[in-house]
């Protein structure tokens, strides 16, 4: 019976007293919220962004490129109204010297021409501007000696052009030849070149020092575009 009582109590005590949580001194713990952690930062990938980066500098690098090609590029030609030229070649001491877009006779005692239908130096592709002169010439006119001494000169002398709105295109010797009186290839385009060709008449191949009468030959002075 004694045991029955005890055990009795001891549940009561349990009952009453209740469930207690913490330390020393049995005080109950308020409830703690746990805060809400907000979305983690998107990793990075730093190799994608080094990518990135250099995607955009080549593409920078590129229109430079294109805009510093653009810059460079020929300047636009504006196409003389009146075809006359002015021809400059100092190994032969001639300075600004006419030349007519005329082969007639009349127009070579006057000084130098330039045969119709061959190219002028303003034109597009493939050119070869050719020109024609007397050696010896008429007194009191261009043509007078204008190209006695053309037979001297060497690979690399400047020759130059001038139209009438004064641009100016320069040239540099390449070659001489020496041909026929009807060997007219010598006056087409140079495949891949931009020319002007010099003629004058010659005692015959290889004499340039007899000055006529028989003038059986051509020499050409061929000069490329610099």
């Amino acid at each position: 019976m004694a045991l029955l009582v005890l055990v009795l109590l001891l549940l009561v005590v349990l009952v009453v007293g209740g469930p207690r949580v913490g330390g020393m001194g049995g005080e109950r713990l308020d409830q703690v919220n746990t805060p809400v952690v907000g979305q983690a930062p998107e990793i990075v990938d730093e190799q994608t962004v080094a990518d990135g980066e250099a995607a955009e500098k080549e593409t920078a690098g590129e229109e430079n490129t294109e805009e510093e090609a653009a810059e460079e590029e020929e300047p636009v030609v504006v196409v003389p109204d009146d075809p006359t030229l002015f021809l400059t070649v100092p190994r032969l001491s001639l300075f600004e010297h006419t030349v007519r877009n005329d082969d007639s006779e009349q127009a070579l005692d006057l000084g130098a021409i330039k045969i119709p239908g061959t190219d002028f130096p303003w034109q597009k592709g493939d050119k070869n501007t050719y020109i024609a002169c007397h050696r010896l010439g008429w007194p009191g006119t261009e043509s007078y000696n204008q190209c006695l001494n053309l037979p001297s000169i060497q690979q690399g002398d400047e020759i130059l052009l001038k139209d009438v709105n004064g641009t100016v295109y320069e040239y540099r010797v390449s070659e001489t030849l020496v041909v026929g009186p009807n060997d007219s290839w010598v006056t087409k385009p140079v495949t891949g070149k931009d020319v002007v060709s010099l003629q004058t008449c010659i005692e015959a191949p290889g004499d340039f020092l007899t000055l006529g009468p028989n003038w059986s030959a051509r020499f050409v002075v061929r000069a490329e575009r610099a």
